[in-house]
């Protein structure tokens, strides 16, 4: 209760505090709150790092994506505050597009000056919309951006920004450079005193610049990833420096570490991915600190591979040879076809081929030589439409027999 008291609080007073420089741009508080949790693990940087959160991180960021995917997640803030969303990237070789749709939302208690209330719930929504361009390494895009915050039935912000990023692949498969401007352009409503407002870069909702980089290696058999992220907030100057590693200490398990340096709620973040063929399992868990209060803030995501994952290349399959060719006594008779009437070619089987003129012999050596007639045997006749031999069909022999007689005789 008094963590979402105090919430409560700094969020109502940041929107009619508009005059103190300290509150300017917190209008919409959750906007500067990261998504994704691979992400978030790495310490919240995400300009030029695969994953989820283009709206926050970088609108180029679906570029580096092997694959199109979609994602669903959720997670708590300190003060339960919950929080969830989905994303879905569609990379195609010359272009790319990606939807995003994130909310948060907090139940609590009214009261009147008598001690009597009801239940109320603050929530804000954010959707983006991303449009691509893909040239050989590089890749430029801009995205539409829509907020809004209700609060109880007291308040009702809106807003719609644009944003612009690059990604440039600088050695493909290793290092990827990113840059971003973040709701550069808009339009806001209902802020303050309830006039229309030209711009949120006026004092109402952060605008940020944000450049990163991320290398990609292997130690031994423990491939890696390191980044880091500086990040410019417009409104008050300031700079904050994401940095995270990741470390796949199994082909399927992945260990991740990072720090918000910059950023002193926030101590450090923590996090592990699951990757199981197409379907992947990522939670982060940041511990934070609020005044005196430490409590866990965590998100919790899985993604879909429309791609599947990646794997070694597999060894080509070794060609089927044929069989070999099944020799009688001195003629070999391949298994291959029955309709060929022509004899093998010698030397293929390993013993010479019989020629008609020398099959006349003496009856003596009938056993051991072969007893072809003066034309070749066509196995597809019958036995009875040839010279008078045996034929055994189901294993291909022509066996010489003992009534067979030479010509001569």
């Amino acid at each position: 209760m008094k963590q979402t008291f105090i919430f409560l609080l700094i969020l109502l007073a940041a929107s009619v505090a508009a005059d103190d420089s300290r509150n300017r741009g917190y209008g919409f508080l959750m906007a500067e709150e990261p998504v994704g949790p691979r992400n978030v693990a790495m310490g919240s940087a995400g300009a030029a790092l695969p994953g989820s959160g283009f709206r926050y991180y970088n609108p180029a960021q679906p570029f580096f994506s092997a694959y199109s995917h979609a994602n669903a997640e959720f997670g708590q803030m300190p003060g339960d505050v919950n929080r969830g969303g989905f994303e879905s990237v569609m990379v195609f070789p010359e272009w790319f597009t990606a939807i995003s749709f994130h909310t948060s939302s907090v139940d609590f208690e009214t009261r009147d000056e008598r001690g009597f209330g009801s239940a109320a719930s603050s929530s804000t929504t954010f959707g983006a919309l991303s449009l691509g361009y893909i040239r050989d390494n590089l890749a430029l895009a801009v995205s539409i951006n829509m907020a809004d915050d209700r609060i109880w039935v007291s308040s009702n912000y809106s807003a719609v920004s644009f944003s612009a990023g690059l990604g440039y692949k600088a050695l493909d498969g290793k290092l990827n450079l990113g840059a971003a401007w973040l709701n550069g352009a808009a339009w806001s409503r209902g802020f303050g005193d309830g006039k229309d407002t030209s711009a949120w870069h006026d004092g109402r909702v952060p605008v940020f610049a944000r450049a990163g980089a991320a290398w990609s290696d292997a130690i031994g058999p423990l491939p890696y990833t390191v980044t880091a992220d500086i990040a410019y907030r417009d409104e008050d100057g300031t700079f904050s420096m994401p940095v995270g590693a990741e470390v796949r200490v199994l082909p399927y398990i992945s260990l991740r570490v990072g720090k918000r340096i910059g950023w002193e709620s926030e101590i450090m973040s923590l996090g592990i991915g699951f990757n199981l063929d197409r379907i992947s399992f990522d939670a982060a868990f940041v511990p934070s600190v609020f005044v005196d209060d430490y409590e866990i803030k965590w998100n919790m995501g899985f993604t879909y591979s429309m791609g599947g994952k990646r794997r070694p290349a597999m060894e080509p399959a070794k060609p089927v040879e044929s069989p070999e060719p099944i020799k009688s006594n001195d003629t070999a008779i391949s298994t291959d076809s029955t309709e060929s009437t022509e004899p093998d070619e010698p030397g293929e089987s390993g013993d010479p081929v019989v020629s008609p003129e020398e099959s006349s012999v003496d009856t003596e050596g009938a056993e051991d030589e072969s007893t072809e007639p003066s034309e070749p045997i066509d196995p597809s006749i019958s036995p009875e439409s040839t010279e008078p031999e045996d034929s055994n069909d189901s294993e291909g022999l022509t066996e010489p027999t003992e009534s067979s007689e030479s010509p001569e005789e």
